[in-house]
């Protein structure tokens, strides 16, 4: 899978109405059940390397649009996800203008969360085992130490 075949998946995520629950993310996951175990994994290093591309101390400054305070590292996770769930002309958009990452995140952040879990889904529905995949990098907040430096 390549960032174009990534990008076109994430795309089956429904935005309108934005995506409020897991429901929304049942097209994304059922086309990845599909593709087979490889591609289901390899969506989520791509999605991994993103989230964590995104993982950087000026985004997290961003407060957050509900409450007007700094967010909390679950918080910015969620919305570093929003970002990747607007898509890759979005994304694109905020790393090249990190102002650009709160108008962008803000809306369907804590949603966003979903997207998070939609390859193991796919691989747990596919196989019938449990989702042991590691990424090669970690998109926990504070993960990328270029990000925080």
């Amino acid at each position: 899978m390549d960032d174009r075949e990534f990008w076109a998946l994430v795309s089956l995520a429904r935005r309108d109405p934005p995506a409020t629950d897991q429901a929304a993310f049942a097209p994304l996951e059922e086309e990845l059940g599909r593709r087979g175990e490889a591609e289901i994994k390899q969506f989520e290093d791509i999605l991994a390397r993103l989230l964590y591309d995104l993982d950087r101390a000026e985004f997290a400054a961003t407060p957050s649009a509900a409450t007007g305070l700094p967010l909390s590292s679950d918080s910015f996770l969620y919305h570093r996800a929003a970002v990747v769930l607007a898509g890759e002309q979005a994304y694109r958009s905020v790393l090249e203008d990190p102002e650009k990452f709160g108008s962008c995140a803000g809306v369907g952040a804590p949603e966003a969360e979903f997207l998070l879990y939609v390859a193991q889904h796919a691989y747990e529905s596919l196989t019938g085992k449990e989702w042991e995949h590691v990424s090669p990098v970690d998109y926990e907040t504070g993960s990328n130490p270029a990000g925080w430096s």
